[in-house]
């Protein structure tokens, strides 16, 4: 017998020992396998169904997840809108402040130029201070001036009145001695002139209401009566714009009103007016 066959021979041999022995252990282990297969089917089974059931939760998952995903995806895209717009916004802003810095700088230079102003008009006022203060001292002073020739005039208007009184007296005197004369010493006297007397207390402030004129002489009547202590004889003022024009001289009196002969104190151009204003004294 060659080699080669002797050694497939005992190959052979070997393997039917193995065979042998494995079908053997198979013969004593078919109910544990058959067990243990029938125990990995139930097992596969039941991995199965925890696949599916897996499967179907992974899936019910994926699809929330999925949803989640798109509103998530939707939301970084308002949020990305969102940054833009606030990024336009904050460029705006920045935009706005600048501009803004700006005019602080103008309105701080207006308030520069305005506290030069300020000053400036501060001194210009101060000036004109000055300047008000020495027209009114001017004022107070021309005034004084005015009521110092006021009282002058009526020193001299009160000379003149005697002077004027007097000289009536002398024509009334020469008219009474022509009258004896030309009558043989039995002429009959004037009337005597009496001196017109000053309405004595409180001032008192009239008006004229009506000029008349009677050969040549002027009447005037005023609203001043007995009620304001006016009587025959008296004398009063007549004055227009704070000058004196006249006196009137009351030759009748009722309980409101008046009617006096103007004494122009010999000035026949002087023309007193309705309206012109009537007072008892000038210096008070």
């Amino acid at each position: 017998m060659h080699i080669l066959t002797k050694i497939l021979v005992v190959f052979a041999a070997v393997l039917s020992l193995g065979l042998a022995a494995l079908t053997s252990s198979y013969a004593m282990n078919r109910d544990a396998i058959t067990g243990s297969f029938n125990d990995a089917v139930a097992a596969r089974d039941k991995a199965t169904a925890n696949y599916e059931a897996q499967s179907s939760d992974f899936s019910s998952q994926r699809s929330e997840l999925g949803t989640q995903i798109k509103s998530l995806e939707n939301e970084t895209i308002s949020l990305q809108s969102g940054k833009r717009d606030a990024e336009s916004k904050l460029a705006e802003l920045r935009l706005e402040a600048r501009s803004a810095s700006d005019r602080a700088d103008s309105v701080m230079r207006q308030i520069g130029s305005l506290g030069e102003t300020v000053d400036t008009q501060a001194g210009i006022i101060g000036s004109n201070n000055t300047e008000l203060r020495r027209t009114r001292e001017d004022a107070l002073k021309t005034r004084e001036q005015n009521i110092a020739l006021l009282d002058r005039i009526n020193d001299l208007e009160s000379q003149n009145e005697v002077l004027t009184q007097s000289n009536r007296s002398l024509l009334e005197s020469i008219t009474e001695m022509q009258d004896n004369e030309q009558n043989g010493g039995f002429g009959v006297a004037a009337a005597s002139i009496t001196e017109p007397r000053t309405l004595a207390g409180d001032l008192v402030v009239g008006r004229v209401r009506e000029v008349r004129s009677n050969n040549g002489q002027q009447y005037a009547e005023v609203d001043l009566g007995t009620r304001d202590r006016l009587r025959e004889n008296t004398k009063l003022h007549i004055t227009r714009n704070g000058n004196f024009v006249a006196n009137l001289i009351i030759v009748r009196t009722d309980l409101q009103s008046s009617v006096g002969l103007v004494d122009t104190i010999g000035d026949n151009s002087v023309q007193v007016r309705a309206g012109d204003i009537v007072l008892s004294s000038l210096t008070r």
